[in-house]
This record gives structure tokens, C-alpha cells and sequence, in this order.
């Protein structure tokens, strides 16, 4: 079932919805997990072929993730409502392929080192926790836009 909003600018799908919903959860559990096992990267050689399965399926969530969050739109809601918020929407945009090929290089990396050593661990933990960092970076100012997107929209508050 869709709806409709005054202006035709943005159709609510529910089962769309229910699929970022779940996406976004999927993306938090995977996160936490490698949080987890990056916090102690003297505990990674136990769990070498786990850590290696999870940076793997992060890629394909991360593209997942991404895609969803171009199909949905919410940049060009963003931009549509806000025309000056343009060259933020586009620098996070960018930033998805950005965080991608961070996420790819890291899988391929741990897929090719030998974790058994912890040296090569304690790099792989450091580069995760970088990109983690980036990652909430991201996430946080793309909640930003939407909100000064939906702020100007609905006239700048009180």
C-alpha cells in the first residue's frame, strides 16, 4: 500500500520500509559483532575464518545498505525541499562508493593476510575500528541532512 503526501513528492511503501528496517538492523548486529571481536584483536586468531566471513558479508550488506538508501530517494527529497543542501547531499553520495571500497579492501586484505599472527590482527582491528569511525561519520550527517532538509520543509521550527 502506498501513500501519497501533499505535492506528490514522497510515496510511503510499507513493505519498502519494512525492508530498510530490516536492513538497517542486519547492518547493526554485523557491526556490533566485528566491534566485538576488534575490541580484543589478541582473540581474532580463534576466530580467524569468523572475523574473515564477517568483513565479507559486511561488503555485501554495505552494498545492500547503500543501494537502499539511493532507491529510496531521501537525497532527492532532501534537495527537492532544500536546494542549497545539494552539495552535502552530493559529498554523501559520493561517500557511499568511498566506504565501500574501504570495506572491500579490508575483506580482501584479511582474506590474504595470515590472522593467526597477531600483529597482522592488531592491524586489521585498527583499519576496522578507522572505518567504523568513518562509517558513523557518514550515518550521522546523512541524519543531519534530512533533518535540515525536513526542518526548512516544514518552515524552521517554533
Amino acid at each position: 500500500m502506498s501513500e501519497e503526501k501533499p505535492g506528490n513528492r514522497v510515496t510511503i511503501n510499507a513493505a519498502f520500509l519494512q525492508e530498510i528496517k530490516a536492513d538497517h538492523q542486519q547492518l547493526k548486529e554485523l557491526l556490533d559483532h566485528l566491534r566485538q571481536l576488534s575490541s580484543q584483536p589478541q582473540a581474532i586468531p580463534n576466530h580467524c575464518r569468523e572475523y574473515v566471513d564477517l568483513l565479507e558479508q559486511l561488503c555485501d550488506q554495505l552494498a545492500f545498505h547503500f543501494t537502499l538508501e539511493e532507491a529510496y530517494g531521501y537525497f532527492e527529497d532532501a534537495l527537492e525541499s532544500s536546494p542549497r543542501l545539494d552539495n552535502q547531499a552530493c559529498a554523501l553520495r559520493a561517500q557511499h562508493a568511498e566506504l565501500f571500497v574501504l570495506a572491500r579492501d579490508m575483506a580482501d586484505g584479511a582474506a590474504q593476510k595470515n590472522l593467526q599472527a597477531v600483529p597482522h590482527c592488531e592491524q586489521l582491528a585498527e583499519q576496522f575500528m578507522t572505518f567504523d569511525k568513518a562509517l558513523k561519520a557518514h550515518e550521522s550527517a546523512e541524519l543531519n541532512l534530512i533533518l535540515a532538509a525536513l526542518e526548512e520543509d516544514l518552515g524552521g521550527g517554533d
